[in-house]
């Protein structure tokens, strides 16, 4: 997710922040538009960009509530970190999770995960596969660079993809020799740890082409797609 993260004392939140960018979540973190969307003088179309925005614990409730009342109707979601909250101060709150100060990387995976799902009946079939297939991807113990890989390359289809192309897509950088060895070395980590779900290969190499998922992946998220939507229909 693309998160916007208000709060008082941006320092205070590096840890926080860090663990949200451990997810794979984009954070921008901002004191400054605290007053600014009190104002409603920002610009609309800025706020377009995130997909949720979440309220330190560093804020007043009563600033919280009042930034919470200019902020435009959509689809972004709204956390408030907090050390603590009863079920019925939750329900009557505009947020549409909390997120406890205690929460470990599982837990806050979990709550922002639950918050995503929840917004797929406003989302298009598209939009609903890609949220499943990242939550496919959580379970499978990868790190973030494991991860980008994989899912570039779940997007490629069955067509095999170069390794340059991959490491301007994930590095942002020109394809050196030593981008392309860092590719070479995280494509055998994502091998090691997947053998025993898909083989010698998860990640194929064509050699002289570049990479390409094995079908077994493929396979292995087809059915996946097709329990999670017998699970809806129920």
């Amino acid at each position: 997710m693309q998160l916007l993260l208000l709060t008082k004392v941006p320092l205070y939140e590096e840890s926080f922040e860090r663990q949200l960018k451990q997810l794979g979540n984009e954070v921008y973190c901002s004191s400054n538009m605290i007053t600014t969307l009190k104002r409603s003088s920002l610009d609309k179309t800025f706020l377009a960009q995130f997909e949720g925005i979440i309220f330190s614990e560093t804020l007043y409730d009563v600033e919280a509530y009042e930034v919470v009342k200019h902020l435009p109707q959509g689809n972004i979601k709204l956390f408030r970190r907090a050390t603590g909250s009863n079920a019925e101060e939750a329900a009557a709150s505009p947020f549409d999770a909390w997120i406890p100060m205690n929460a470990d990387l599982e837990r806050l995976r979990e709550i922002l995960l639950i918050a995503e799902l929840s917004s797929l009946a406003t989302k298009d079939a598209a939009h609903v596969q890609q949220v499943t297939v990242k939550q496919k991807l959580s379970e499978l113990n990868l790190k973030l660079k494991q991860k980008e890989i994989v899912y570039y390359l779940i997007q490629a289809g069955d067509r095999t993809v170069p390794r340059e192309e991959i490491s301007r897509e994930i590095w942002e950088k020109a394809p050196t020799k030593s981008v392309l060895a860092s590719l070479s070395k995280v494509v055998s980590k994502v091998n090691e740890k997947l053998a025993n779900e898909f083989g010698d290969e998860a990640i194929q190499t064509v050699w002289g082409q570049g990479y390409r998922l094995n079908k077994k992946f493929f396979d292995y998220l087809e059915n996946d797609l097709a329990e999670e939507h017998k699970a809806m229909v129920r």
